[in-house]
C-alpha cells in the first residue's frame, strides 16, 4: 500500500511540475498532510490530533514561506519554524502533566515528524531554482522506483542494495527520457543512487517502528480503528521518503551548480 501512496504523491508532484509553480506548491502540501496525519499514528503519540495539527501547520507554513521567498536559498524561514515547532512540542507535552508517561519518546517523535514535515518545503525550493526542473522529475522517478524495490517480500540485506541499483537506473532513465535535461548522466546516477539509499534507510528505520512490539500491541488493542491506523502507518511510510527526497534534490542541484 505504501508504494501506491508514494506513487500517487509522486504523480501529483511530477504532474503539477509541468503545470507551473502555483500548482506545484499545493501538491507539496499534500505530502505535508500525509506525513502530518500518519506520523503520530505510526509513533503511537498520546496526542495524535494535536500532533497532526502541529505538523500540518508548520509543514504548510514552511511550504508557504518558501513559495513567497524571492531570493535564494528560499529556505531562510525553515530554521525559525523549526525552533518554534520545537517549543510547541515541549509546551504540548508539558500540558499533559509532569508525570505523563513516555514524555521523552513523544517529544522526540514530534521533533522528528516536524523535521520530515518541513523537509517537504525543499521540493518547492528546488523547483524555484533557476533550472528547467529536470532534477525534480528525475529525483521523483528514482525515488518511487526505489520505494517499489523496498516493498518486495525479501530481507533488508537484499532490498537495500536493490533499491540503490533501481534508484540509479531510475535516475538515468529519468534524465534520458526527459526533454527538461538539466542533469548530466553522472549527476543523474548520483542522484538516483542517493534516492535509493534514502528509500532503503527510511523504509528500514520506520519499518522497525511500525513492527515494534509497542506499536503492534496498540494496533491489536484498537480493533475498531485497526484499519484506519494501518492506513495511517502505510501513509507515513509512503509520504516520509517523498518529503525527505526534496532535500536531496535541492542540495545536489545547488552543489552541481545548476542552482
Amino acid at each position: 500500500m505504501r508504494v501506491v501512496i508514494a506513487l500517487c504523491l509522486t504523480l501529483g508532484l511530477g504532474g503539477s511540475a509541468l503545470f507551473g509553480f502555483s500548482v506545484f506548491a499545493p501538491a507539496a502540501c499534500l505530502v505535508v498532510l500525509g506525513v502530518a496525519y500518519g506520523w503520530p499514528r505510526l509513533t503511537d503519540s498520546p496526542q495524535p490530533r494535536s500532533t497532526s495539527i502541529m505538523l500540518a501547520l508548520f509543514g504548510i507554513a514552511g511550504v508557504t514561506a518558501t513559495w513567497l521567498s524571492e531570493t535564494s536559498p528560499y529556505l531562510e524561514w525553515l530554521p525559525t519554524l523549526a525552533g518554534v515547532g520545537l517549543l510547541w512540542a515541549f509546551v504540548q507535552n508539558l500540558a499533559r502533566g509532569i508525570g505523563a508517561s513516555h514524555a521523552v519518546a513523544n517529544v522526540s517523535a514530534q521533533v522528528a515528524g516536524l523535521v520530515i514535515s518541513l523537509s517537504a518545503a525543499s521540493w518547492v525550493a528546488a523547483y524555484k531554482l533557476p533550472t528547467d526542473n529536470g532534477s525534480v522529475l528525475t529525483g521523483l522517478i528514482a525515488l518511487v522506483l526505489a520505494l517499489a524495490a523496498t516493498a518486495l517480500p525479501l530481507p533488508a540485506r537484499f532490498t537495500a542494495p536493490l533499491a540503490m541499483a533501481v534508484g540509479l537506473t531510475g535516475g538515468l532513465l529519468g534524465t534520458l527520457g526527459s526533454t527538461q535535461d538539466d542533469l548530466g548522466l553522472l549527476a543523474a546516477a548520483v542522484l538516483g543512487s542517493i534516492m535509493g539509499l534514502l528509500a532503503a534507510a527510511v523504509d528500514r528505520l520506520l519499518g522497525l517502528v511500525a513492527d515494534s512490539k509497542f506499536q503492534a500491541a496498540k494496533l491489536a488493542q484498537a480493533r475498531g480503528t485497526q484499519k484506519a491506523r494501518h492506513f495511517a502507518v502505510q501513509l507515513t511510510l509512503g509520504a516520509a521518503p517523498i518529503a525527505l527526497g526534496g532535500v536531496v534534490v535541492y542540495v545536489l542541484t545547488r552543489v552541481l551548480g545548476a542552482g
